[in-house]
Parts: structure tokens; C-alpha cells; sequence
């Protein structure tokens, strides 16, 4: 598939690596240049620097042979302009845009557009672990799983980096008794804390 990533945060990067390592055709668009650097070195795509709902930009990404848009900077009013742009203007069919606010997700849909929020994304997993007799939830047909980290004092004081290299893990929320949280790599969980994470695999 030829896919455009709008906004190479940590959750655009991580998308962009993954998409380009199972053989995708991958364009990254931010606005900021030197958000690239979080990129891998077996990063194959293409980065461009500019606006991610800029038409002249997203020609330049190819957007009009492109078969799906992700919108996921950190934030929600570039992420639904940029997507209306990909579906409205250009016609892309797939597209989808990462909110921060859940409020905003009924408008969202009212203007049609698909939505993928890390509150209600962490409420769904919580949901199914209280409920389900299998709580460890698999993704990417099979090939990864959702996972809980409990925060202990082997951990504690620890940045997020640090914990995902010695887990080898991503962490993409953080739960808490303030709230729940997308994390920074430079941020230190409070003992006690919850991280949902994403893992290989180890397949049978």
C-alpha cells in the first residue's frame, strides 16, 4: 500500500517504522524538520517537511495515488482538518485521524471521518482485562499483543525509554491515579502506575 503519515511524533514514527518494515510504501509529512531524527536507520520511506493539510504539500507526498492517510500529530484541530483534506479534496478512502480530546469524537463522526483516540482506546483494553478470561489483547493478526506493566520498585524512577528498552516494549499510555496519559520517552511513571504497552509476539 502507498501510505502518508502526517506528523512524525513518537506515535508517527513508531507507525511509519512498522508500515515501511512489512514492505508498505511510507511518505512522512511534520512541519517540523528535525522531528525526522526519530526515525530508524531502516527507515525506507520518504520525509517531507511541511503542512500536513497544505494541498501543494500533500501533492508533493503523493497523496493522489495514495491508498491511505494517518493523521497523528499532537494536535487534534491539525489532525481533522488534515483528514477532511486526504478524504474531501483528494478522495482518499482510508483515512484516519488520532484525537486527544474524546468530547470531540462524536464530531469527528458526524463528519464521517474515522477516529482513533488514546483515552478511549486505554478505556477499551481496561474494559475487556476486567471482563475477559484472555485479557491480553493480540493485534496485527497475531503477530503482537497489548500488555500491562505494573510499576514496582525495580522500576521506579525509571524513564519511559528505559523501561521499553529493558522490556522491549512501546509504551503509548500511562494510568495513574491523575489520569491516564500519553507519555513522553523522557517521562518517569509514578510507582504504582499502570503502563499499556505493545510486544512482539514470541510466535508458537
Amino acid at each position: 500500500m502507498y501510505i502518508i503519515v502526517i506528523g512524525c511524533g513518537r506515535v508517527g514514527a513508531e507507525l511509519s517504522q512498522v508500515l515501511s518494515s512489512e514492505g508498505h510504501n511510507v511518505v512522512v509529512i511534520d512541519k517540523n524538520g528535525t522531528a525526522f531524527v526519530q526515525l530508524e536507520e531502516g527507515f525506507n520511506g520518504m520525509t517531507i517537511h511541511g503542512s500536513g493539510f497544505d494541498e501543494g504539500t500533500l501533492k508533493e507526498a503523493g497523496i493522489e495515488k495514495a491508498d491511505a492517510v494517518a493523521c497523528v500529530t499532537d494536535k487534534d484541530n491539525v489532525n481533522i482538518v488534515s483528514a477532511q483534506v486526504a478524504k474531501k479534496v483528494f478522495g482518499v478512502k482510508r483515512v484516519i485521524a488520532r484525537i486527544y480530546d474524546p468530547k470531540k469524537e462524536e464530531t469527528y463522526d458526524e463528519l464521517g471521518l474515522d477516529v482513533i483516540g488514546g483515552t478511549s482506546l486505554v478505556a477499551r483494553l481496561i474494559k475487556e482485562h476486567l471482563t475477559s478470561p484472555h485479557p491480553i489483547h493480540r493485534v496485527a493478526g497475531g503477530k503482537a499483543e497489548v500488555i500491562e506493566i505494573d510499576i514496582n520498585d525495580e522500576m521506579d524512577g525509571d524513564f519511559i525509554e528505559k523501561i521499553e528498552k529493558k522490556r522491549k516494549t512501546k509504551v503509548f499510555a500511562v494510568i495513574s491515579e491523575e489520569g491516564i496519559f500519553v507519555p513522553t520517552k523522557e517521562m518517569i511513571p509514578k510507582k504504582g502506575s499502570v503502563l499499556i504497552a505493545i510486544n512482539k509476539r514470541e510466535m508458537e
